[in-house]
């Protein structure tokens, strides 16, 4: 018990001794506050989560009338606020995926409408979105 008390009294009659101490218990505080602010509520902040949008669909004539459906989906994404949708087009798109800007790229097909038009035919094809990750830029 004597040697305990000795060590005590050494601690405290060297100031830096005593802050070194206290900083090096403050340094797992930190760490994990750190940590779990990075990956609490992983989903609180996607309007920050750049996705570039190339919409390469061609217009289609159905029934007389003609279908843009690819610039409709623009107009919804440009009111939607869940990302950060850039509009842009395929070569600034993998430009942007290359230089690490963009953490997704999405691509309306050129046939996009044209497939709409099929819905009420006998042989309806599907209307495909294309995306790609950016595998070098996670989400957290």
């Amino acid at each position: 018990m004597k040697m305990f008390k000795q060590e005590w009294k050494q601690l405290f009659s060297k100031p830096l001794l005593l802050g070194t101490m206290v900083v090096m218990m403050f340094i797992p505080i930190i760490y994990s506050g750190f940590f779990l602010g990075s990956s609490w509520d992983p989903y609180g902040k996607t309007e920050r989560l750049p996705v570039a949008v190339v919409n390469e669909d061609v217009p289609s004539e159905y029934e007389g009338k003609t279908l843009d459906i690819g610039s409709e989906l623009v107009g919804n994404l440009k009111e939607n606020d869940a990302l950060d949708w850039q509009f842009t087009d395929a070569k600034k798109a993998e430009q942007g995926m290359d230089d690490g800007k963009y953490f997704m790229v999405l691509t309306i097909p050129n046939n996009f409408s044209e497939h709409a038009a099929s819905v009420m035919s006998d042989d309806p094809k599907p209307m495909d979105l294309q995306y790609e990750t950016n595998p070098g830029r996670g989400f957290l």
